[in-house]
């Protein structure tokens, strides 16, 4: 597989340096056509599929600038590096607003930051529409040094390994690359999420199932036989030795004759007890409050990189380095 690049240039001179950078910095196959033209360009931008097209700022018959422009008014849309002399940034930055994707001086076509700008762009038309750059680089990144990438959820959600892209990005852009063939995603396990707006963010508190209150403390429970209290085990411990009934006033001396233990009980800060506390979340982002009845259960998936990934991977070169070690 092979880059077709098209570059629009008259000066015979700056072919050669272009093509010299991009046999140093391209560690993929390519091959460059050369248009001397703005109107040779536009033909064969029309008549050709290129995956970058270089444009220089002065040509014979019309400027970089127009070229974008025609190419505007013909609804016609590709991955263009605009290419202008030092000191031309405010023509440059003119050129990103018709469209270019990028600009570089013709002092920088030999230096890294050539590899960088191709390597942006290729990444950058390979993905699907709404995934965020910095996300795709992010993701590639990690997995280059790790196999998968996993979504856990505690109280909120996070990556496995760690990630510096805010969560809902990386989830939408892990999401859509998968849609498009980019990652493989499998099932890893179901999670709660919000009924109203399927947020995973959420925080967890229990309450009394009587009365709501949210003052709850735990212990084991005991049962006097005799009369048939009920409560924690500290309320029956009046002295170092003996177990004394805090309703009765007598003594438990036997288990399994006088008391028995009923296992982990539930008081809340009124007096009621309970065997299991109301658990509630609520979510973070719309503060919509729900029971795990009511809960949703959601799909977590872990990514891997597809073959379609590494080779997309590849071509994009976010660095020569990487790019070798695919």
């Amino acid at each position: 597989m092979q880059l077709n690049l098209l570059y629009i240039e008259d000066n015979p001179e700056d072919h050669f340096i272009m093509e010299r950078s991009l046999k140093k910095n391209l560690p993929v196959p390519f091959k460059l056509v050369i248009a001397k033209t703005g109107q040779e360009g536009i033909e064969n931008i029309k008549k050709n599929s290129f995956d970058i097209v270089f444009l220089d700022y002065r040509l014979p018959d019309m400027t970089g600038l127009d070229l974008l422009r025609e190419l505007r008014r013909q609804s016609i849309s590709k991955p263009i590096v605009f290419v202008t002399g030092k000191g031309n940034e405010e023509i440059a930055v003119e050129a990103m607003k018709l469209g270019a994707k990028d600009y570089i001086t013709k002092d920088n076509i030999l230096t890294r930051r050539m590899t960088e700008c191709i390597n942006e762009i290729l990444l950058e038309s390979s993905l699907p529409e709404g995934v965020d750059l910095e996300a795709a680089k992010e993701i590639y990144r990690i997995l280059k040094e790790n196999s998968s990438i996993k979504i856990e959820v505690s109280a909120t959600p996070h990556s496995i390994p760690d990630s510096q892209i805010p969560i809902s990005i990386l989830l939408s852009s892990l999401m859509r690359m998968a849609e498009k063939g980019l990652l493989k995603k499998e099932p890893a396990h179901s999670s709660i999420s919000c009924p109203s707006c399927s947020s995973l963010s959420m925080s967890v508190n229990v309450r009394c199932p009587d009365c709501g209150s949210r003052l709850i403390e735990s212990g084991e429970a005991l049962e006097h036989m005799t009369c048939g209290h009920v409560a924690f085990r500290s309320e029956f411990e009046k002295s170092i030795t003996a177990l004394i009934c805090p309703k009765c006033n007598k003594e438990l001396r036997m288990i399994g004759v006088d008391y028995r233990r009923i296992g982990n009980w539930y008081k809340c800060s009124y007096g009621h007890s309970f065997v299991a506390p109301s658990i509630i979340f609520t979510c973070k982002k719309c503060n919509k409050e729900f029971s795990l009845d009511q809960a949703s259960l959601k799909p977590l998936y872990e990514f891997q990189l597809s073959e379609k990934g590494k080779e997309t991977f590849r071509l994009s070169i976010l660095s020569s380095e990487i790019a070798r070690t695919l």
